[in-house]
């Protein structure tokens, strides 16, 4: 129950203090990439931005009938991500992901959590830290375009990556976990609207 709750809670945060921030980067990032006009829809295993919570359950039916996912913990999907090298079997991950709806049952964004299926307390090659960076590499082999920009968040250093291309923002949110990398896709067409 307490990771759906932080999970819910990383949405507001994240518009606030992201939004907040006086024409950085970041900020001008959003204008740039918004005024370009360019939608990007296409999430991954055939779910998109802006279809309906029917058709993301049908699509995940379909993928759980197909044996590519199966039903993750909390609710999640879950799916585990092709091997980047056939002979580390300990680089493996899994991701989970739930559709983000907003009142009229739209998907606006999908929530996404990624953790080594070795990860062990001693391994510090199986961190978050970095686990990270290998969700960095395969969200920008998924999506190319423009690279991660870091926005510190505080001042006790918690950093957010956020990588902005047309409508489409991908955040990796500040490390919390040693296990677990926490990350969202958003519809700025959708946020930007609130």
């Amino acid at each position: 129950m307490h990771l759906k709750i932080s999970l819910r809670s990383f949405t507001p945060v994240l518009i606030i203090l992201l939004l907040g921030c006086s024409e950085s980067k970041y900020s001008a990032l959003v204008k740039n990439e918004m005024a370009k006009g360019v939608v990007y829809d296409s999430i991954f295993l055939g779910l998109r931005l802006g279809q309906t919570k029917k058709e993301f359950f049908d699509t995940c039916w379909k993928l759980n009938r197909d044996q590519v996912v199966t039903n993750g913990p909390d609710g999640f999907v879950e799916y585990d991500l092709p091997a980047v090298d056939k002979h580390r079997s300990d680089r493996s991950i899994t991701m989970l992901f739930y559709g983000i709806f907003n009142k009229e049952n739209i998907m606006t964004g999908m929530k996404l959590q990624f953790s080594y299926d070795a990860w062990s307390l001693w391994n510090k090659s199986l961190q978050a830290d970095q686990l990270r960076l290998a969700v960095q590499d395969t969200l920008r082999s998924w999506y190319p375009g423009n690279q991660f920009l870091e926005v510190d968040l505080s001042k006790n250093k918690e950093r957010l990556w956020v990588k902005i291309d047309g409508n489409r923002r991908i955040a990796i949110k500040p490390l919390d976990d040693d296990r677990i990398v926490k990350a969202q896709i958003d519809d700025l067409r959708y946020v930007l609207e609130n």
